[in-house]
Order: C-alpha cells, then sequence, then structure tokens
C-alpha cells in the first residue's frame, strides 16, 4: 500500500479526486481516504505543519495501515539560480537544515528510494529536477542565508518537512521520495506573490505523482 501525504489539502488534491474511494476516516484526528489510484492501493492525509507534526502522522499512518511507500507532496522553496517558480523537485536526499549538537555537528544526510524514482521515471509526463531537499522549522526568507545553506549543504531547495518524513520512514524500513514543487525563486517575493504561486502550483507535484501512478504499478 502507498501512502500520500501533504501539509495542506490543495497539496494532494489531485489523489483525493482521482481515487477511486474505498474508506474515509480519521487517524489522529487527520481526515484520510483510501483507495485505488490506478490499480495501487494508496492512503492519501493531509494537516501538519513543520517536523514534529510531520513526524506524529507519518508514523500514525504506517501504523494504522500496512504501508509499503510513502510519498510527501507539496511547495518548496529554491536556493539555487537553476531551480525555478513552478519547477518540481524529487529529492533523492533530505536533511535538517536547522539541526546542530551541541559539538557543532549537523543532520544526517538520509537518502531518498532512488528505486521508486527510478520506476516513477518511465511514467512522469515531464522530468522532474533531481537533488539535495534541506528541511527546517524555520523559514529562510533572507537570500543570503538561502546562498549559505546551498553553499554548506548542498541543497538545491528547502521545506519544513521532508527530512523530518524521511527519517520515519527509514527507522520503519519503509521506501520514501518527496516531490516538492517551487512556489518561491532564490530571490524570493512578496506575500502576495508567494500566495498567487501556492494556489497557481501547489498542486502540481501531487499531479505529476498520480499521473504516473495511473499507468504504474507497485
Amino acid at each position: 500500500m502507498t501512502l500520500i501525504l501533504g501539509s495542506f489539502k490543495p497539496e494532494v488534491e489531485p489523489a483525493l479526486e482521482e481515487m477511486e474511494v474505498l474508506e474515509r476516516g480519521r487517524v489522529v484526528k487527520r481526515y484520510y481516504q483510501r483507495g485505488l489510484i490506478g490499480r495501487n492501493e494508496v492512503v492519501v492525509t493531509f494537516g501538519f505543519i513543520g517536523k514534529v507534526e510531520a513526524s506524529l502522522v507519518t508514523q500514525a499512518f504506517l501504523d494504522r495501515f500496512k504501508i509499503d511507500r510513502v510519498f510527501l507532496t507539496g511547495v518548496a522553496g529554491a536556493l539555487v539560480d537553476s531551480v525555478h517558480v513552478g519547477d518540481v523537485v524529487v529529492g533523492d536526499c533530505y536533511v535538517e537544515h536547522d539541526f546542530e549538537t551541541m559539538m557543532g555537528d549537523t543532520g544526517i544526510t538520509l537518502a531518498g528510494s532512488l528505486e521508486l524514482l527510478e520506476k516513477l521515471n518511465r511514467y512522469f509526463d515531464t522530468k522532474p529536477l533531481v537533488g539535495k531537499i534541506a528541511s527546517g522549522d524555520t523559514f529562510v526568507s533572507d537570500f543570503a542565508k538561502r546562498r549559505e545553506l546551498s553553499k554548506r549543504i548542498g541543497a538545491i531547495c528547502f521545506d519544513l518537512d521532508s527530512a523530518a518524513v524521511a527519517k520515519v520512514c527509514q527507522e520503519n524500513d519503509r521506501e520514501f521520495l518527496s516531490l516538492k514543487v517551487i512556489v518561491e525563486s532564490l530571490e524570493g517575493c512578496t506575500e502576495e506573490e508567494l500566495r498567487k504561486n501556492y494556489e497557481k502550483h501547489s498542486f502540481l507535484a501531487n499531479l505529476l505523482l498520480v499521473n504516473a501512478m495511473k499507468s504504474l504499478v507497485f
């Protein structure tokens, strides 16, 4: 079974709409739908912000259902010039950019499932960008900090949750990939521009995944 996660409903809307629904319910107060996309049994849920909530929700659904693989879809901000608004990024690895021990150690880089990526690549409508995703509970709004973050850890975009979900999946021996659409460029944007970008693009990573799953059988 496949688990598809999103922070907010628009980020998983294609999966909710395309699913042949078998069950609806709630786990840890989060609404979910279970059903079929193509010939794949899928559970879709949303409703969390940040690493703690993302970890909580992921573990709760792994405990409730017999999940084999996890996809996180949603939005991210660019950390390099070559990543633009509307691009979809698939993480081949993930790291917490705001984690540091008393000894100055930073977060461990967690690998995404290259096997899942290889399977999906055969069916993607358009090829996404692939690279490291940095996650943290602090939104990186300053241009200089974004440049420094990219240089320090080699990430091409940042979000609030990918590394957390990757860690939960690693500890539970589940395959994981995060697919994020860029809604803010490296230079940043106004609050109004960010809102418009979210409304226009937030569902695109999920749509790319759902269209592939209509043909792909895991």
